[in-house]
C-alpha cells in the first residue's frame, strides 16, 4: 500500500532543483523523489506562482493548486513535505494541522531561525499525532551511514579532532553539517567562541569549537561569493576520514606501521573512496522516510533532533 504525497512549495528543493535533469540519474528533489518511490504516490503540489503551477503539471501529470487549502480540501495525505522558505513553515504547518493529520511531516531545514517558534512546530505535531522529520539530507547518505556504522562499530576510533567549513549562515548552512557532526559524534557538549564573524542575511557566521561526546571540531565560515566550500576533515586514532566538496567525495585513510621507518605509523598512502550518492540524495532520504513510517530503523532526522541542532545553534548565535 502506497502512501499519498502533497509537497507544500515548488521551488529549488521541492521540484526545480532536478526539473531539468535525468531522472534516471539525478533525484534531488521532493517531487521526483516521491514519484519514483514505490512507497508513495504524488498527489499534488502547492505553490503560489503560476509558472511553478505549470512547470509541475507538465511534468508529473498530477494536480497543483496555490493554497494549501485548495489541496488538502481535496486530498487527504498520508505525508505532507513542506518546502516554503523557513520564514514560512510554522505558518504553513499550522494550516495543514487545521485541515488535516497527516501520518507524517517532512519539513525542510531548518525548522525556524527562532527556538520558540521551533519548539512550536515540534509540539504542534506531536499534538496532532504527525510524526516530524527534517530533511538533513546527508544522514541519509550511503557514505554518511557507513561511516556512521564504522564509528559505532570502533573501526574509526574516538575521539576525533577535525575541522568543518561551511557557509551561508550557521542556521541556513551550517545547521547542515552542525547536524552530521551530531549524527556522527553524538551531542554536543560545550562550545567556544573564536571569531564574531560576519552575517549572511539576518544570519549569523561565527567561527568555534564544538565539543561532541566522540571529539572535537573547529567550524570556520568560509565566503559563499568567492565559492561554495563545504568539507570537514577528521583526525582519528585509527585514521584520518576526509568528506570533500560537500560530501561527494569521501576518503578514509587507516593508520598502518611505516614500512620505511620501523616504530613509526603513517597514514596509508592508498586512500579507500566510501562512495557516496548525492546525486539520488532525496530519494534516499525518502527511503528513510518509508523505513521509519515503517517501523524500521531509519537515518533520518527527527523533529526532536532538529530542535535540538536549533537549540545548541541559538545558544551560539545568543554568545555572539
Amino acid at each position: 500500500m502506497t502512501l499519498g504525497v502533497v509537497v507544500v512549495g515548488l521551488g529549488q528543493i521541492g521540484m526545480a532543483s532536478d526539473l531539468t535533469l535525468d531522472p534516471n540519474v539525478h533525484v534531488y528533489s521532493h517531487a521526483r523523489a516521491f514519484q519514483q518511490h514505490p512507497a508513495f504516490e504524488l498527489l499534488a503540489g502547492v505553490d503560489g506562482r503560476e509558472q511553478r503551477r505549470a512547470e509541475f503539471v507538465q511534468t508529473y501529470a498530477r494536480p497543483v493548486y496555490a493554497t494549501v487549502s485548495e489541496a488538502l480540501r481535496t486530498f487527504d495525505p498520508a505525508v505532507v513535505a513542506i518546502a516554503v522558505p523557513t520564514d514560512a513553515h510554522a505558518a504553513v504547518l499550522e494550516e495543514i494541522l487545521a485541515l488535516r493529520k497527516p501520518k507524517a511531516i517532512l519539513c525542510e531545514k531548518p525548522l525556524s531561525y527562532k527556538f520558540d517558534e521551533a519548539a512550536h512546530i515540534v509540539a504542534s505535531c506531536a499534538k496532532a499525532g504527525s510524526q516530524l522529520f527534517v530533511n538533513y539530507i546527508r544522514r541519509a547518505d550511503p557514505a554518511v551511514r557507513e561511516i556512521k556504522a564504522r564509528l559505532d562499530s570502533g573501526q574509526i576510533a574516538t575521539p576525533l579532532k577535525g575541522v568543518a567549513w561551511y557557509s551561508k549562515g550557521l542556521f541556513n548552512n551550517g545547521s547542515h553539517f552542525f547536524d552530521l557532526l551530531q549524527h556522527w559524534l553524538g551531542e554536543l557538549q560545550t562550545f567556544k567562541l573564536i571569531a564574531k564573524g560576519r552575517c549572511w542575511g539576518a544570519d549569523p557566521e561565527p567561527d568555534f569549537l564544538a565539543k561532541f561526546a566522540g571529539g572535537q571540531i573547529h567550524f570556520l565560515a568560509a565566503r559563499e561569493e568567492d565559492y561554495s566550500h563545504y568539507t570537514v576533515e577528521m583526525v582519528s586514532p585509527s585514521g584520518r576520514l576526509r568528506y570533500d566538496l560537500g560530501g561527494s567525495n569521501v576518503i578514509w585513510q587507516p593508520a598502518i606501521p611505516s614500512f620505511t621507518s620501523p616504530g613509526y605509523t603513517v597514514l596509508d598512502p592508498t586512500e579507500e573512496e566510501i562512495p557516496s550518492d548525492l546525486e539520488k540524495i532525496q530519494w534516499h532520504v525518502t527511503n528513510e522516510l518509508a523505513a521509519a513510517l515503517d517501523g524500521r530503523p531509519a537515518a533520518i532526522c527527527t523533529g526532536a533532533q532538529a530542535l535540538q541542532t536549533i537549540e545548541h545553534l541559538t545558544r551560539i548565535k545568543n554568545a555572539l
